[in-house]
């Protein structure tokens, strides 16, 4: 069952298209789990003009969470998996009504020959080379394959072949989307002249001298635009305003913190658990039943515990107990079970005896952990009579088949090794040869100790905790202090007249989009998100409880797809206009400068700059060092010939003007094979990507995912 792991693995949630770099364009929307769609009929989204009725959607979701549920040996599904899930089934979706129509038109197909020979033939897919390769030679065989295939039948449940055949399918899809996509980039081509001018703009570099003026030097007030000059800047750069649909929203916090009185009940917890704590032999068990957090069994050398405890455990009697104190917010009570010399490293071997509902249990396991405890003792017992016989035990009667491959060989390990609590615990009361048996998350363990490292002592400290958390005292109190505020300032101007007057910090989010997941700090909060786009500029929400946090916000602006008015983005058109004025200005002190033909040095004692000097500007990059992004700039010196003065021009931080001193020019070549065969690899290396673009943009995709989910 291990190879079919393997294939699990990659058929899971990539049962359409395995290889396929889809994830790349899909960029989703990350969805939530309400299911509740009113009774109404209505479209989850329109491609190519084609509707896509939310029923129909939900289908697909619902194919795709029974086939989770086969390969995951599961009866229910978790947010995390079923976000994925409707991502997985969007992604089909577009699969099919963009890429799937355009291989049926060219009428490419996979057959069964070619199938076949990507399973058992000539050209194995290499997900299946590498499922069916021996791990620890890496060599790969095809009688893995058939063995399998003869064999998968045998699990009667039929999910083995039901996996299989999902993950057929996505081989031979994967298959067809590349041929789709191969006959496009191989129908693509360079020409000579395309590669010479790849090559001379790759390798003429000009050393430039120039002078400027910033912005900067301009003040505001003598740049000021009328509405007449926003609105003709506006109408020329219209495209660079296009948006999508997104939200301006404004929320202030309330957090919901422990009280004295949650730290106090906390204490008293703990302090009621200090004496029969104190008293118990049952120390594991007792803390395990108490204990907030996951207990550790472990021991340790000094330097290891928290301060407060290093300088009491290791040198007070087993049974000391210290606290209740406060600490990373929990109290804590802390008893000394153990002392004893141990080695600082074990080299460790193991063989696993797991049972049903074990973590990490194998396919099929059937054994209760009773069974498996009287199996694993038998073994003990076996090992007891013929120490020979444990390597055996590890190589072929032990659950965990990675290490089995290795005579169950763990290696050198040491109490703050990536391992279970008690494995450690277990494996370090072992001397070197002995043999004992450990209970874990996992099952239960054989192990035997082969080597050891030099002996300290350590400590066995088991702590009871006890978080402090806001009681529901503390909850009701500050979702009254919520409610009212959203109650009574229920206006965008009583809203932030309040923030005002009660000192709240206002966070606030630009541009939220419908398709949001959450919002940034505040978990699961998709109900903010969804009532953003359901809301009317203005409105003040009600209090959302996430988690440990109430919510109230406020819509200060609704910015729908397309291009954005101008009263959306009058500040940015503002700047713009400004610095445009501006560098008229400073255009116009140049050219006085200029007047009488100056040359560079002129020019710059008369608008009093120095000149600078930038190297290697080229057609390749417009950064210019010292200057940054200025591809005005490296246009303007790549047009200008050797010694010759640039008139001014604006760029992004400033007006220049410039000299190209030196102009490298590159040598002069006839053949542009090589540099075809470069620009051929730049184009083979975005068709795929572009292609699926222009079919999205062709299809003019509407997702309406965001208002149902």
């Amino acid at each position: 069952m291990a190879v079919i792991g393997k294939i699990r693995q990659r058929a899971g949630l990539a049962i359409v298209v395995v290889g396929f770099s889809l994830v790349a364009f899909i960029l989703g929307d990350l969805l939530t789990s309400n299911r509740s769609f009113l009774g109404v009929e209505t479209n989850v989204a329109v491609i190519g003009g084609r509707k896509v009725k939310i029923q129909d959607f939900e289908a697909r979701v619902q194919e795709l969470e029974n086939i989770y549920k086969l390969n995951n040996d599961a009866t229910t599904i978790d947010q995390s998996a079923l976000q994925q899930l409707r991502d997985q089934a969007w992604g089909q979706l577009l699969n099919e009504e963009l890429l799937v129509r355009q291989l049926n038109k060219a009428g490419i197909v996979v057959s069964e020959e070619e199938l076949f020979d990507m399973v058992q033939g000539r050209h194995i897919h290499p997900q299946i080379k590498e499922a069916f390769s021996d791990p620890s030679t890496g060599q790969f065989s095809k009688a893995n394959i058939i063995q399998f295939l003869k064999t998968m039948d045998q699990d009667q449940t039929g999910r083995t072949r039901a996996q299989w055949l999902a993950f057929e399918e996505g081989i031979r899809d994967e298959r067809a989307i590349q041929k789709y996509n191969d006959m496009i980039k191989f129908g693509l081509y360079a020409t000579n002249s395309e590669a010479r001018t790849m090559y001379v703009h790759n390798n003429r570099k000009a050393v430039v001298e120039y002078v400027s003026i910033p912005y900067s030097e301009v003040p505001d007030s003598a740049a000021t635009p009328t509405d007449e000059q926003l609105l003709a800047y506006y109408n020329k750069h219209k495209d660079a305003y296009d948006q999508d649909a997104s939200r301006h929203v404004e929320y202030v916090i309330f957090d919901v913190a422990p009280s004295g009185e949650d730290r106090q009940a906390a204490f008293e917890y703990i302090a009621d658990l200090v004496e029969p704590f104190m008293n118990t032999d049952e120390d594991s068990n007792f803390v395990a039943v108490n204990a907030d957090t996951k207990p550790d069994y472990g021991y340790v050398k000094q330097g290891m515990l928290a301060p407060r405890l290093d300088s009491v455990m290791f040198t007070a009697a087993p049974g000391t107990v210290v606290g209740p104190y406060e600490e990373n917010g929990y109290v804590k009570v802390a008893k000394l079970t153990d002392r004893r010399l141990m080695p600082d490293s074990i080299k460790v071997s193991h063989a696993l005896v797991a049972y049903q509902g074990a973590e990490r249990a194998p396919q099929g396991a059937t054994r209760t952990a009773e069974e498996a405890k009287a199996v694993a003792d038998s073994l003990l017992e076996l090992c007891r009579e013929d120490a020979e016989k444990y390597l055996d035990i590890a190589r072929n009667a032990s659950d965990d088949a990675v290490a089995a491959q290795q005579d169950g060989d763990l290696g050198w390990i040491n109490m703050g090794s990536p391992m279970d609590q008690r494995f450690k615990a277990g494996a370090f009361q072992l001397g070197v040869n002995e043999v004992g048996v450990v209970e874990s998350n996992f099952g239960f363990h054989l192990i035997k100790v082969f080597e050891s490292g030099e002996l300290t002592e350590n400590v066995q400290v088991m702590t009871i905790d006890r978080l402090i958390e806001p009681g529901s005292k503390t909850f009701q109190a500050v979702f009254a202090k919520a409610n009212e505020f959203a109650g009574r300032y229920n206006t965008a101007g009583l809203f932030d007249s309040a923030v005002v007057k009660q000192g709240l910090n206002k966070r606030v989010l630009e541009s939220l989009s419908e398709t949001d997941r959450s919002v940034p700090g505040l978990e699961n909060s998709r109900e903010l998100v969804r009532w953003a786009f359901e809301a009317d500029e203005g409105d003040v929400s009600k209090a959302f409880e996430f988690e440990e946090k109430f919510v109230v916000a406020k819509l200060v602006e609704i910015r729908e797809e397309g291009i954005a008015p101008l009263e959306q983005v009058k500040e940015e058109v503002t700047a713009e206009v400004i610095k445009d004025l501006k560098g008229d200005r400073l255009i116009e002190q140049f050219s006085k400068a200029m007047e009488g033909g100056a040359d560079l040095l002129a020019i710059a004692t008369k608008v009093g700059k120095n000149p600078a000097a930038a190297e290697n500007v080229s057609f390749t990059s417009p950064y210019v060092a010292n200057l940054g992004m200025e591809p005005a700039f490296v246009a303007h010196a790549m047009t200008l010939k050797e010694n010759e003065l640039s008139a001014p021009f604006k760029g992004e931080m400033g007006v220049y003007v410039i000299k190209v001193t030196t102009l490298n020019e590159p040598a002069e070549k006839t053949e542009f094979a090589e540099d075809r065969r470069t620009k051929l690899n730049v184009y083979h290396s975005r068709s795929t990507y572009e292609v699926f673009n222009a079919l999205q943009e062709k299809a003019e995709v509407v997702d309406n995912r965001g208002k149902f989910y």
